[in-house]
């Protein structure tokens, strides 16, 4: 059921287990904002333990679809990182709370494909909020399921308890004028060199992507990108790819964790409108490890971008294992890497049905 609340001269309708809004009635997300929240339950990890592959679930119960313009999230701890998604709730029928992603089968690409991609955790942020521009939003259809893959660590030397809120903030439907997708970039052919610096580039030409499986011109406007790599990450950049506007640099973040580093452009910038063809993305690191680290949890590294735009095709661009060149040494010293960004374009629904209706 829902509770309301007031905030300034409108109603949010907090969504809580058996408590009623304003006493009587329900907060309807079709036609007023809503809130809807979640408490995951708690889980405890030993001093020093590490857990990857784990999955939660909220079963929404909704009726209607959600028009999702903010998410707040907030944990306890030992959450290094968290991607979320929202499918059909008749996919990956876990009961809610925790649970081992392999024991159903849990994919994160098949996830965003069957429903989409809601959230991403910024690297060990106990406090967060992603919100879009005024009018943008993300669609979850009715009788959805949200599942986060979860990476957490333990670093102290004591026992951790630790739990995850998240807080979905939707638009009633008329007030949406922005539909958003979801998009991912990774760079999975990381080397990075031992005691010194090493940057990695990958070019992702959506554009030519776009119209090979759309077949019609490029639709592309950024509303929000988040980047994601772990403790020897110095900085993530991005810049516009091809056109007047190309190698412009449009993101960087210098530094590691700690804050949130996710961030939305407002006013949003149309790619095509500037001639450009694709996004550029890099990473930088310093290893003082006297061996090469490469991709993978742990004492590996990460280098990925999780994107939301105003868009008629998702994608997944990936540089692949074997991919990496590298292309020189820059003054400072850092070696300079490239790869081949592999797309996989996929035409979004805007209206996918969602689970069984009932």
């Amino acid at each position: 059921m829902l509770r309301s609340v007031g905030v300034g001269f409108g109603v949010v309708c907090v969504f809580l287990a058996m408590t009623a809004c304003g006493g009587s009635s329900e907060c309807d997300p079709s036609a007023e904002a809503c809130d809807m929240a979640h408490l995951f339950p708690e889980r405890t990890l030993m001093p020093g333990e590490e857990q990857s592959g784990v999955c939660q679930s909220w079963t929404l119960n909704n009726p209607t679809e959600l028009w999702v313009n903010t998410v707040d999230m907030a944990n306890r701890g030992v959450f290094h990182h968290s991607n979320w998604f929202f499918v059909p709730d008749n996919n990956y029928e876990a009961p809610d709370g925790w649970w081992n992603c392999e024991d159903y089968e849990f994919d994160e690409l098949i996830a965003a494909i069957l429903g989409g991609y809601i959230f991403a955790q910024t690297t060990q942020t106990s406090d967060e909020s992603q919100t879009f521009p005024n009018g943008a939003a993300v669609r979850i259809p009715p009788y959805s399921r949200i599942i986060g893959s979860s990476h957490l660590l333990n670093a102290s030397d004591n026992p951790a308890t630790t739990s995850m809120d998240i807080t979905l903030r939707t638009l009633p439907s008329d007030d949406v004028q922005v539909k958003l997708a979801p998009a991912r970039i990774e760079y999975h052919d990381l080397q990075i060199v031992a005691n010194g610096q090493s940057s990695f580039t990958t070019d992702c030409y959506v554009g030519p992507e776009y119209q090979n499986v759309m077949g019609e011109d490029w639709k592309f406007t950024l509303y929000h990108m988040l980047p994601h790599y772990h403790e020897l990450g110095i900085f993530a950049e991005m810049q516009i790819l091809g056109g007047p506007r190309d190698g412009e640099v449009i993101y960087r973040h210098d530094g590691y964790g700690g804050e949130n580093f996710g961030h939305t452009f407002d006013p949003p910038i149309d790619f095509p409108a500037e001639g450009a063809t694709g996004i550029r993305y890099t990473c930088g690191f310093m290893n003082p490890r006297a061996e090469e680290v490469r991709w993978g949890i742990g004492d590996q590294e990460m280098c990925v971008t999780a994107i939301f735009a105003d868009t008629d095709m998702a994608f997944q661009g990936q540089v692949n294992r074997g991919n990496n060149e590298v292309t020189g040494t820059l003054p400072d010293g850092t070696v300079t890497n490239a790869g081949a960004c592999s797309l996989l374009g996929i035409p979004w629904d805007h209206n996918k049905e969602g689970g069984p209706p009932r």
